[in-house]
């Protein structure tokens, strides 16, 4: 009879625990991660009744050897990688749409600043001696000014905006990883390193390690004493049993303007560890990295660009005032930062020396030692060179620019950072406060003779654009008389030695340039003169204004526009493509997740059936004992009676 209760005894408890566990389920089927549970029954082991030759076994009951999770790692894995990735991208969309905004459509944006600026120099060039179409320019001109100047000071708030986001995913990280170290300590010691931990506390750090990884990706790897090690980007180590190495956030040796990821203990930084990975974390810095720095470069190649060929052409005039065109425009000058991990103390300065051939991209030059560099630049990760400073500056007289070592001297493993254009939209802005001074004409004019009896013409002359003068270049402005000895000869100033005419042929002289065209004759005079009083002339005003439409920059491939269109259009391609890889992405976790749920999730007509299953089954139990305390009763009664 011990044994009918004790058989039912074991059948109650285990219908108990499995109804305790069905209601567990059911109370958590909203809580984030929870795994469904299960209880796992076995036979007791029998005992024998029978003899050697007629052996016989009578069952012992049931027991509850576990409960555990009805778990699919895999599963549960996917559906996590699946929420880095959307981590990533969503951090990296939330940026870039609010980048796509400031920089504004061709309504809005600095577009609109151009034209009009452009607009009003035409306006200048149809009434060259009009003071209120000059000041208007002159407005015109300090409105795109203001526009670079806020558009940079935006990027910059983005820019700001970034780093505080990534202050704020450390702090997170490093509240998740201690909480994992915590969990870890939990389950080790509540399963005696047996690995048979409670499956609350598993899904609770399964949900940390899934709530980590919408941060940065992580890899785990399950100890033997049920501890999970967690590691982010490369394989470095964020927990280790019941131990959290805690991040922290530094400027960056390389661009103060940025923030590098380091470990809090030994100060190793990881930043392109975790950049190469998913995650929020990765997000920020490829936004950062891959659309704020390029926009911000190419923003500053159109300022620099502008400003540039604009003071350029400007030179080539003269102003009301009867003197030579001066820089319209002022802009700054390419910044050369060094490693704050440098050893050494060189320092060294950039130059442009031919905007056209400008790239919008940043350059890190290494001081290898011996008088060798090596240069990369940053937008392609292309090296383009690797020698002696003469080297170094030969290519990067491709892109434009010139390096020369100011002071100090470098030591081996020394790191520069050159950016030619990342602060020109900033520093933009009008240097011309008098509108007499806007050089709409050219500075010299040309007369033909009047007594002159041939054939000859001679062109209204110009400066050309390989020439720089100078206000205090005499020559430029002296008058200059060409006289012709006969038909195919002429003197300057009555020089005595003749030059041989050749009609439509460039006269070079002074630093200006005419052509003498037809059939002159002997005796013929025509003259160059300085184009002071000329108030009326508008040929430098039209060369200023054909610049809009000229192909300046980018070795000849592109206008200002062209490079404002580039940026605009490459900022609204990296939003569409990230927007559409979150949606594909997103869809793709949800099915992960639904996937994980249909193996993992709690279902309520299941537990409902589970519910009556071991309602039934606990009844039965009691029913068992009831039945065997009732023939034990008897049998009391016989021996007593």
């Amino acid at each position: 009879m011990a044994n009918i209760m004790q058989t039912g005894l074991s059948a109650l408890t285990a219908s108990q625990r499995a109804l305790a566990t069905a209601s567990h389920n059911i109370a958590n089927i909203n809580t984030p991660g929870y795994t469904r549970q299960r209880v796992e029954l076995a036979t007791n082991r029998p005992e024998s009744v029978g003899g050697a030759t007629r052996p016989q076994y009578v069952g012992n009951g049931v027991s509850a050897q576990s409960i555990s999770r009805v778990y699919d790692g895999f599963l549960t894995e996917q559906a996590r990688n699946y929420g880095s990735s959307v981590g990533q991208l969503a951090a990296k969309d939330r940026w870039i749409s609010q980048l796509d905004s400031v920089l504004g459509d061709g309504s809005t944006g600095l577009a609109p600043a151009v034209k009009q600026f452009f607009a009003s120099a035409q306006d200048v060039a149809n009434s060259p001696a009009s003071s209120p179409e000059r000041q208007v320019l002159l407005s015109q001109a300090e409105t795109l000014a203001n526009q670079f100047n806020n558009l940079d000071s935006q990027i910059n708030v983005l820019r700001d905006g970034v780093n505080e986001d990534l202050r704020g995913a450390v702090t997170t990280i490093n509240g998740l990883t201690e909480n994992i170290a915590k969990a870890n300590y939990a389950i080790a010691t509540s399963s005696g390193g047996s690995g048979g931990a409670s499956p609350d506390l598993l899904d609770q750090r399964d949900q940390l390690v899934a709530n980590l990884a919408q941060k940065v990706s992580v890899s785990t790897v399950v100890q033997s004493d049920g501890s999970m090690s967690v590691f982010a980007g490369n394989g470095q180590s964020l927990v280790l049993g019941s131990q959290s190495n805690a991040l922290e956030t530094k400027i960056s040796t390389a661009d103060p303007r940025k923030l590098d990821i380091q470990f809090k203990a030994d100060g190793s930084v990881i930043t392109n560890s975790l950049s190469n990975g998913s995650g929020e974390v990765s997000g920020l810095l490829a936004f950062q990295d891959q659309v704020l720095d390029p926009a911000q470069n190419k923003l500053g190649l159109m300022a620099m660009g502008l400003a540039d060929t604009f003071n350029a052409q400007h030179k080539l005039g003269m102003d009301l005032n009867g003197a030579l065109g001066t820089d319209f425009f002022k802009s700054g000058v390419p910044t050369v930062g060094s490693n704050s991990d440098n050893t050494g103390d060189g320092e060294f300065t950039a130059i442009i020396t031919n905007i056209g051939k400008v790239q919008a991209s940043d350059y890190e030059v290494k001081y290898i030692g011996a008088n060798n560099y090596s240069a990369v630049r940053v937008s392609d990760q292309k090296t383009i060179s690797n020698g002696d400073l003469t080297a170094l500056n030969t290519a990067l007289g491709n892109e434009g620019l010139s390096l020369t070592l100011a002071s100090g001297t470098p030591t081996a493993g020394d790191r520069f950072m050159i950016q030619p254009t990342r602060s020109m939209a900033t520093s933009f802005g009008v240097k011309i406060k008098d509108a007499n001074l806007f050089a709409a004409a050219a500075p010299i004019k040309t007369l033909a003779d009047q007594g002159n009896t041939g054939a000859g013409k001679i062109s209204a002359g110009e400066v050309p654009a390989n020439q720089v003068p100078s206000p205090t270049n005499p020559p430029l402005l002296a008058t200059v008389d060409i006289l012709f000895t006969d038909a195919t000869h002429y003197t300057v100033n009555g020089v005595a030695s003749a030059t041989s005419y050749t009609s439509g042929a460039n006269i070079d002289i002074n630093g200006w340039r005419i052509q003498l065209t037809g059939a002159p004759a002997t005796g013929d005079k025509f003259q160059v003169s300085s184009n002071a009083g000329g108030v009326g002339d508008n040929r430098n005003a039209l060369k200023l204004n054909a610049l809009q439409t000229s192909k300046t920059l980018l070795n000849g491939a592109s206008t200002y526009q062209d490079v404002q269109n580039q940026m605009v259009s490459e900022v609204g391609t990296q939003g569409s493509t990230t927007r559409n890889t979150l949606k594909t992405q997103e869809a793709l976790q949800e099915q992960a997740v639904q996937a994980r749920d249909s193996v993992s999730g709690v279902n309520l007509d299941e537990e409902a059936a589970n519910l009556m299953k071991y309602q039934r089954s606990y009844e039965a139990a009691a029913k068992v004992i009831q039945i065997g305390d009732s023939i034990i009763q008897s049998l009391l009664d016989v021996v007593r009676g």
